[in-house]
């Protein structure tokens, strides 16, 4: 049973957290990508903004130029210039994507050592109960989370409205200035608030990925008894365990061996594969109370003999029961009308009924 949170006193092991990596869950700000976006962001405006205005001012002009001569479109005409505005766009954007996917690979690797979790691909259907989503609604993370954005408005919109109103004079003093100068001088004001606001983004991701470290170890902490066992597990040596692991499967064979006995009849492949299925009027349903494949199923088959109990060829049959329904399962559906059938046959054959229960 697992302990409490007040039970887990104990920092997480080295095989915990590398269960949990496997898993998915690690430490990871968000804060983190989004600070290096806004940098980089900022860092490409600074060196490639001219030419990124060059090139605008470049495509508006061309597309202006035409505006209101219809007599000279044509369909081909048209998508010359549909596709040379397609490619001025990705021309001037390449190096904003370009940037972005080298952040979300930065940003990554320096917070999460690189690997692949296969575990993340599975699809998790109880992201889908709304009352799970109620309560993720409603926990402590989220309110956490509702916080820090509070924060992130309330300080980023502070500096953003401080270094505006520094540069308030020198937005009057454009007054009957030339397009040109205004433009130098709003860029060069954008570029201050854009870089302030990096700077405290900067900060705010330091302290978010600080937090989520310190909120992963909690939620990874163990218990005394957690570490005890899992040390005793470690002991064990690989040679220990496979004896360990023959044991149970051993153990396993001789209770379904045990059963076989009880079993109505016995489907088999015919050496391949054993299926043995008991029958009683309480049960919805025929069940699988022996299985096995080989040596195994040749086990089954001898016992069924011995004991009495029909044993009838049908592979496709067999293989199917073998296949979707585990000892202690009914069979499945699509199996009933054959089952049915093999019952029905051993019942008249033998002169038995199905038992009551």
């Amino acid at each position: 049973m697992a302990g409490s949170a007040g039970d887990r006193t104990e920092e997480a092991t080295p095989k915990r957290r590398e269960e949990s990596r496997k898993r998915g869950q690690v430490a990871r700000s968000l804060e983190v990508n989004t600070g290096l976006g806004l940098l980089a962001t900022f860092t490409l405006l600074s060196f490639v903004g001219s030419w990124l205005l060059a090139g605008l001012i470049a495509v508006m002009t061309t597309s202006l130029a035409n505006a209101g001569t219809t007599d000279r479109i044509t369909p081909a005409a048209g998508w010359r210039v549909m596709t040379d505005a397609g490619m001025d766009s990705l021309r001037l954007t390449a190096p904003f994507a370009i940037g972005g996917v080298i952040v979300g690979v930065v940003a990554s690797a320096i917070q999460v050592k690189p690997g692949i979790t296969p575990e993340v691909l599975k699809p998790r259907f109880t992201v889908l109960n709304p009352l799970t989503g109620a309560k993720r609604l409603l926990s402590s993370r989220s309110l956490v989370t509702v916080v820090k954005d509070l924060v992130k408005v309330g300080v980023t919109t502070a500096v953003a409205y401080s270094v505006l109103k520094g540069g308030i004079p020198d937005l009057i003093g454009l007054l009957g200035a030339s397009p040109g100068m205004a433009l130098v001088v709003v860029s060069d004001l954008v570029m201050k608030i854009g870089y302030s606001i990096v700077a405290i983004y900067v900060l705010i991701a330091i302290a978010d990925f600080v937090y989520e470290r310190w909120k992963h170890g909690r939620e990874l902490r163990m218990t005394k008894d957690e570490v005890k066992r899992e040390a005793k597990d470690g002991d064990v040596s690989p040679e220990v365990k496979g004896q360990l692991k023959r044991r149970q499967h051993e153990m396993a064979v001789q209770r379904m061996m045990s059963a076989v006995p009880d079993a109505d009849v016995v489907i088999t492949n015919p050496t391949h594969f054993a299926v043995a299925l008991r029958y009683a009027r309480a049960l919805p349903a025929p069940q699988v109370i022996a299985k096995g494949a080989d040596h195994v199923a040749l086990r089954i088959i001898a016992k069924a003999r011995e004991s009495g109990v029909t044993v009838v060829q049908d592979p496709p049959l067999a293989r199917s029961i073998f296949a979707s329904a585990e000892v202690g399962q009914y069979i499945p559906a699509d199996a009933f009308g054959a089952v049915a059938e093999i019952l029905a046959h051993v019942y008249r054959a033998t002169g038995r009924e199905p038992a009551a229960a």
